[in-house]
């Protein structure tokens, strides 16, 4: 009978430098596992990484039994938690669906957003926000785009209406649409 396929998280933090993705694919690649999914960002000068991977069992205990290697290697901070394949972790029965947002930057546009959402029940599942100056006044502005399961007994309507009351109260374009 054939190996099992398993899945672990693989989080790293550490100084950005030129060459961090090609060493962590490199050592993920030696041991014989699959990066099924990534996000990897800048965020000031800490490169920061996120990867589902994959692999047999005696792959995945190659890699975290050699985890210091790639730590010691990269120079990175690294993290290792087990979890389930991919989806397998989505509510059956929900809505996938897409919100973005943008207005002049201040503090508590991710918050109110993500409290409206919680109500409801709604899971989300990615988010990614940034700040960028304006083109011509340089002013602040922000930027919000966030992936989320909604459970089919919540109407549309009502999610609506819910991001509706927060565009309104941050001054925000707030925007919703199926995956």
């Amino acid at each position: 009978m054939a190996d099992q396929k398993r899945f672990l998280v693989l989080s790293a933090l550490g100084t950005d430098r030129p060459g961090i993705v090609a060493e962590v694919t490199a050592f993920l690649d030696e041991r014989g596992a699959n990066v099924e999914d990534s996000r990897m960002a800048v965020l000031g000068g800490e490169f920061a990484l996120m990867m589902l991977v994959s692999g047999t069992a005696a792959v995945m205990t190659a890699v975290e039994q050699s985890i210091a290697q790639l730590e010691e290697r990269a120079g990175l901070h690294v993290h290792l938690r087990p979890t389930r394949a991919p989806y397998q972790h989505r509510a059956s029965g929900s809505v996938p669906y897409v919100v973005s947002a943008y207005a002049m930057d201040h503090e508590g546009i991710i918050h109110a957003i993500a409290s409206a959402l919680s109500q409801l029940g709604a899971n989300i599942v990615s988010l990614e926000t940034a700040t960028y100056p304006a083109p011509v006044s340089g002013t602040p502005l922000f930027r919000l785009e966030m992936r989320l399961d909604v459970p089919h007994q919540v109407p549309v309507s009502r999610l609506r209406e819910a991001l509706e009351r927060v565009a309104d109260a941050e001054n925000a374009d707030v925007d919703l649409r199926p995956e």
